[in-house]
């Protein structure tokens, strides 16, 4: 006899991934009582293309996060178990099947499968292959990857459902921890396999590994006040330096620039996170349209070039665009130890571009030459963590500068090819750029 199983997918903007997915769920061997999509205010076709699948179509109106959406799949679901996969997994038509016959025992109260990667199409999957695995493989499990999982819905109503404030990533790190904690027993059945279509960007990949953590350190506290969060940039630096290390050692040379734009990416987005945990209570700062960069950056370097002898810089530019500015400002503190480094304008350019891509979402190049110009007519820039300025951060700047500086030098004396290879590795990330063949042959010509 068949237990009643509802399959849902949680959805957000993954328009190129829920059809092949909704497929695949369709094809399971072992029988689903009914098919939940959850629509967490998607902005491209992801509803429409679900909705020609005969699903149960529940939408948010705006995205409230993973968490919300699995959820409001619980709530709905009919059946006695509730199995998910991800909107960007193909799960195997055994795959239910498979999990099912874990949970015939009556003390097994959850199950997930094995998470295998498609063949990787760009440097950028390659790197989340190797940093971003979502199975066990021999280890014991230490929890059930979110990506393809199997649960009893009374266990789930008894531990409260997943967390909400994990919005991107961890919910499936939180819920296991609480099922451990209350007696439940889950198990991983790598026979189970789902298969993970996604294609990433260098901004979709810096981000989903700042958030697949992001629950960790909130846990530990690090965004609570300033001093904690220090030893976060120091955190991002040391994960950083271990995998360079790690690749060098390993001859993975391709790595290596996604190794070391992780460590300026992360500062940079707990940095804003941070505060907007502690000047808004929360609320998202994403004011990054290109006017306001615009702005943020001139109101900056205007009043520190016609204001260098005062102690105190004013500013015209309002509180929620502070993130801005203090972006910037790092950019022009570090521009001449990465010049200095870094002897040739193509990596720079290219580290500069893929920041502002990243963490601004923008690609203006304008202003970008505009950074690059501001570093090069007035290399020193430290007195924007000297001077006192309402919207800029001392600390912060100060603590990321030094110790970015520190690291900088010890990996250039320990690596002594290191320079070479980050600018190699940097050119293959930014693909077939017009302006990376147009600097190539200003070089050639000089």
């Amino acid at each position: 006899m068949t237990s009643k199983v509802s399959f849902y997918v949680p959805c957000f903007n993954a328009a190129k991934t829920i059809g092949p997915c909704l497929e695949a769920v369709f094809k399971q061997e072992y029988p689903v009582a009914e098919v939940i999509v959850v629509d967490d205010g998607s902005t491209d076709e992801s509803a429409a293309i679900a909705s020609r699948y005969p699903v149960k179509l529940l939408s948010h109106a705006h995205n409230l996060g993973l968490a919300a959406a699995r959820n409001t799949a619980i709530k709905n679901a009919k059946g006695d178990f509730i199995a998910s996969v991800d909107a960007d997994c193909c799960a195997q038509s055994d795959w239910l099947e498979i999990l099912m016959r874990r949970l015939d025992s009556s003390c097994i109260y959850a199950a997930g499968g094995r998470l295998i990667e498609n063949k990787p199409k760009t440097i950028f999957d390659e790197w989340r292959l190797l940093r971003m695995k979502q199975n066990w493989e021999d280890e014991p499990p230490s929890f059930l990857f979110g990506s393809n999982t199997v649960f009893r819905k009374e266990t789930l109503f008894d531990i409260g459902l997943y967390n909400e404030k994990y919005s991107t990533n961890y919910e499936d790190v939180d819920i296991c921890n609480r099922l451990k904690e209350r007696g439940y027993i889950f198990t991983y059945e790598p026979k189970a396999i789902a298969r993970h279509l996604k294609n990433d960007t260098i901004c979709s990949l810096m981000d989903s590994y700042w958030g697949w953590n992001i629950g960790y350190y909130q846990k530990k506290m690090y965004y609570l006040n300033f001093d904690n969060f220090i030893y976060k940039i120091k955190d991002n630096i040391g994960l950083a330096n271990r995998y360079i290390e790690e690749d060098m050692a390993s001859g993975r040379y391709r790595m290596l620039y996604l190794d070391f734009l992780l460590c300026l990416h992360h500062s940079l987005r707990d940095f804003e996170y941070f505060i907007s945990c502690v000047s808004f209570k929360g609320r998202s700062l994403q004011c990054h349209d290109s006017l306001s960069c615009w702005l943020s950056l001139l109101d900056l370097s205007f009043f520190y070039h016609f204001n260098s002898s005062v102690n105190e810089l004013p500013t015209f530019i309002p509180k929620e665009n502070a993130f801005l500015q203090n972006y910037f400002a790092l950019s022009l503190i570090l521009g001449k130890s990465i010049s200095e480094k870094f002897r040739g304008n193509n990596f720079q350019y290219v580290l500069y571009k893929h920041l502002f891509l990243s963490i601004c979402g923008l690609s203006d190049q304008h202003l970008l030459r505009r950074v690059l110009n501001l570093i090069e007519s007035r290399g020193d820039w430290d007195g924007l963590f000297i001077k006192s300025q309402p919207n800029l951060n001392a600390l912060f700047l100060e603590n990321i500068t030094l110790n970015f500086r520190q690291w900088l030098e010890v990996l250039v004396s320990r690596y002594p090819e290191i320079i070479r290879l980050l600018e190699v590795s940097a050119q293959e990330a930014d693909g077939p750029s017009i302006f990376y063949k147009k600097e190539n042959r200003n070089n050639e010509n000089r």
